[in-house]
């Protein structure tokens, strides 16, 4: 997938890892997770090739990055990134040579700035769609008249913009069944206003309760994100692609100048991007005002978005073991799966059996003191999972062993 370096960024002291399709990152409060989330969330959003490197022109791809996340004052002198995904290479402070699996024969540099640098590939083979899911989602439910206040140009703006346009593809007739949860949500174009139904009674969604009104948006965006607008936005015919080759080529042997010729390219990147190829969902702390068990629900909810026909990817940031639980049972899953379906009549009943993930598609990091945690003689860097791809079992049973050891100290006392 992609391979992302920070050093020295906000609270990240030295991370290098490999992306993969599922990334989940673990950490007490202030540890990093949001700030590495950030930075995958943009470093994905330069994989689109849109106007990136002019807006770049007037303060560098970091500044735009830090004015966009919010991330002020996160880097410094001795700051260090490198992101090498798909289409795009980024280095920000890097000393060369660049990371060693880094083919620069394949890549063509289309920014330089200092130490900044960036570089595309000729041929494009992503145009992802980016939407960062923050903490703070709860405001679009219960604030009125969003979209009279000024906009500004940062991820929480982006977020509402999304919003806006999702919850309008669940109507009345066709609401977003949300089963977990017993309700269901709409939105009424009538009266501009978000509707829950629960047990046949509507209620507002900014009159309904926390959990309602943290788990709409999340999931109205999962939903339309990954399936609604692939069915939405179709791809090009190859009729339609021959006749735009066709069209683009006659206007390009027509080109007067340079200054043209880099406009065509342009529109040639433009129609090539129209049609996303997969959504990169960046969200934090999904279990936000939940139940346990509705947050196991909700993860394997996420997960089956993920594998909705196309490549989606998502990198979750969270403090709760119900999301760990729940994604091991569904990595445990696909493990087992062949081995179940061999029993005759097996009725279990497992919740996670159609949601599986290859364990090599995922990785769980814990982070410590500005890096991750590692267990025994692994190297640096190294995920919170076993030679399986399982989440330890050790960590598991420290997330609660100070808790129990202090209730089984307690017993003694007890008569």
């Amino acid at each position: 997938m992609a391979r992302l370096i920070v050093r020295n960024v906000g609270p990240i002291k030295d991370v290098d890892i490999e992306l993969r399709k599922v990334n989940v990152f673990m950490g007490p409060q202030g540890c990093g997770k949001s700030t590495l989330a950030k930075i995958i969330s943009f470093c994905s959003w330069l994989e689109k090739d849109s106007d990136a490197t002019m807006k770049a022109e007037t303060g560098g791809l970091v500044s735009l990055m830090m004015k966009f996340h919010r991330m002020e004052g996160y880097f410094q002198d001795e700051s260090e990134l490198a992101y090498i995904g798909d289409d795009v290479a980024f280095f920000y402070h890097f000393p060369e040579p660049f990371p060693l699996n880094w083919k620069s024969d394949d890549f063509a540099p289309s920014h330089f700035r200092q130490d900044e640098f960036i570089f595309h590939k000729a041929q494009r083979s992503v145009n992802p769609k980016v939407i960062y899911i923050p903490a703070e989602r709860n405001f679009v439910s219960v604030v009125p008249n969003l979209q009279k206040y000024a906009e500004q140009d940062d991820s929480l703006q982006s977020f509402v913009n999304d919003w806006f346009v999702a919850k309008k593809a669940y109507t009345e007739k066709q609401p977003l069944k949300i089963e977990m949860l017993g309700i269901e949500y709409y939105y009424s174009s009538k009266t501009d206003s978000d509707i829950v139904v629960m047990a046949g009674q509507k209620i507002r969604l900014s009159q309904s309760s926390s959990g309602f009104q943290s788990v709409v948006p999340l999931m109205a965006l999962l939903s339309y994100l990954s399936s609604t607008i692939y069915e939405e936005n179709k791809p090009f015919s190859p009729a339609e692609n021959e006749q735009m080759r066709e069209i683009l080529s006659r206007v390009s042997s027509e080109a007067k100048d340079g200054m043209e010729q880099k406009l065509i390219d342009r529109i040639k990147g433009f129609l090539q991007g129209k049609v996303y190829t997969h959504t990169q969902f960046v969200v934090e702390e999904p279990e936000q005002n939940l139940f346990p068990n509705t947050q196991c629900q909700l993860m394997y909810h996420l997960l089956s978005c993920l594998n909705h026909g196309k490549a989606h990817r998502a990198v979750i940031t969270t403090h709760s073991p119900y999301i760990l639980y729940a994604l091991n049972n569904c990595l445990l899953a696909n493990i087992v799966r062949e081995e179940f379906l061999k029993e005759e009549n097996a009725e279990l009943n497992i919740n996670c059996l159609d949601v599986v993930i290859a364990p090599g598609d995922v990785g769980v990091w814990e982070i410590e003191n500005g890096s991750m945690k590692t267990y025994g003689e692994e190297s640096a860097n190294s995920t919170i999972q076993d030679k399986d791809g399982l989440i330890r079992q050790n960590y598991f049973n420290s997330v609660m062993g100070d808790v129990m050891r202090d209730f089984n100290n307690l017993l003694m006392y007890k008569d």
